[in-house]
């Protein structure tokens, strides 16, 4: 293909992906996915990650306006409606707390989760990792969008709360790392409150999901970021020394605890940590989110780098969930080996502020080419190792499949092809 082809072909993905989310806004907020009763809500998590990559591919084109103005107005959208929703009160039945971040909001009844899903008037907060990416994803909108410090103070008072939550609530076990305690007396909602959200998301060697609480990798990683991208804004706003000190304690006591997760035969951190504090020897696509929050000192962000870049991880159509040589790999299963497109963006994002940015852009290329089969940004798609397919193919090649249960438009993938889109761009100058 021409360059000059290539290049409106790209834009033209940056444009679909403009068009889809634009397609999931809704006066309440971003709906999650176009699948009705499904994902079809305000889901905390989802738009933040939307946001946020979509923040990432409009920094890589400074001279687009057009796309600036768009990004500014999306974040804005989207921090607002989950303003609107933060938790206010104490409600161990649906998880709520003072300044939480939602999981989900279902504002019409007809619409709500069959089942006895855990909704107070239909929102459920239980999600851990959403209330650190608002206040990353606040930082990131103050920092680097056109009128983005009038929006923030203007949410002044859920950003102080989002904080307050976050220094209040994470650490549920004072040990300096955040982690994952149910609250619903029931039992019913989500165990796993991360983005790698199904019940088996985390085996043990045995089979059995550890019992809570659970560290992940990843929320070490939105804690430290957290923690550290609020404290200019702090600054800024003039908050006291005591508050600034607590953040820089937050900040050493998360670093200090990250070497519990390190896997020194794999050269890269565990997915998780058991309630006796022990790595759970998953690798996993977990720690390029912890990349992504630049949580790893050198040598350690280097090794892990590599790491997601080998055979086990990395397949034709972008890095695994799972690695495909841990006791738990299911290519079938939502999160233990699937591939998630919005997962790999985050990676490349990831790369691509290391300085590694011929890695970054595989992943931005393998990503595009299969979200190209599918026209369209579907939710995950799966990838067989040659072993697990009887009929030979080609050199023992790995095959694309259809999650069969994939939502065909995920707001989320289509922020990621924005990403990989606007990477292939900045690289052909």
């Amino acid at each position: 293909m021409h360059e000059s082809e290539q290049t409106a072909l790209l834009v033209r993905w940056l444009e679909r992906g403009r068009a889809w989310l634009d397609e999931l806004q809704t006066p309440t907020g971003l709906h999650a996915s176009s699948a009705a009763d499904h994902y079809h809500a305000l889901f905390g998590r989802d738009t933040l990650w939307s946001v946020l990559l979509v923040l990432e591919a409009a920094r890589l084109r400074p001279t687009d306006r057009a796309l600036a103005s768009w990004v500014g107005e999306f974040a804005a959208r989207g921090l607002r409606a989950l303003a609107a929703t933060q938790g206010t009160s104490e409600r161990d039945e649906n998880e709520e707390q003072p300044g939480k971040i939602i999981h989900e909001y279902w504002p019409e009844p007809r619409r709500w989760p069959e089942g006895e899903w855990p909704l107070w008037e239909g929102r459920y907060y239980g999600s851990v990792d959403a209330t650190y990416l608002f206040l990353i994803a606040a930082a990131t909108v103050w920092q680097q969008v056109e009128g983005g410090r009038q929006l923030v103070e203007q949410l002044w008072p859920h950003v102080l709360a989002a904080l307050d939550w976050a220094l209040k609530y994470g650490d549920v076990d004072d040990d300096g790392l955040i982690e994952v305690m149910p609250r619903q007396p029931r039992g019913l909602g989500l165990r796993n409150q991360v983005w790698k959200d199904s019940n088996d998301a985390l085996l043990l060697e045995d089979g059995a999901p550890p019992k809570p609480p659970v560290a992940w990798i990843e929320l070490q990683g939105y804690a430290l970021a957290a923690f550290r991208e609020m404290r200019p804004l702090l600054q800024a706003a003039g908050a006291e020394a005591t508050l600034l000190r607590e953040l820089e304690e937050r900040v050493e006591r998360l670093r200090k605890g990250l070497p519990r997760f390190w896997l020194p035969t794999e050269h890269c951190p565990a997915m998780a940590l058991s309630p006796e504090k022990q790595a759970i020897p998953l690798v996993a696509s977990n720690m390029g989110h912890l990349l992504w929050c630049a949580a790893l000192e050198e040598p350690y962000a280097s090794q892990t780098a590599e790491r997601l870049l080998q055979p086990d991880l990395l397949t034709p159509w972008g890095i695994r969930t799972l690695s495909r040589t841990s006791y738990a790999f299911d290519p079938y299963s939502y999160h233990r080996g699937t591939v998630w497109p919005f997962d790999n963006a985050i990676i490349a994002s990831a790369l691509w502020r290391m300085g590694r940015h011929s890695q970054a852009l595989i992943i931005s290329r393998r990503l595009l080419e299969a979200l190209a089969l599918f026209d369209s940004p579907v939710e995950l798609y799966c990838v067989l190792p040659p072993e697990w397919i009887l009929t030979p193919t080609t050199g023992g090649a790995e095959v694309l499949a259809v999650y069969t249960r994939a939502c065909k438009v995920q707001a989320w993938t289509a922020a990621a092809l924005m990403l990989a889109a606007a990477q292939l761009l900045a690289e052909a100058g």
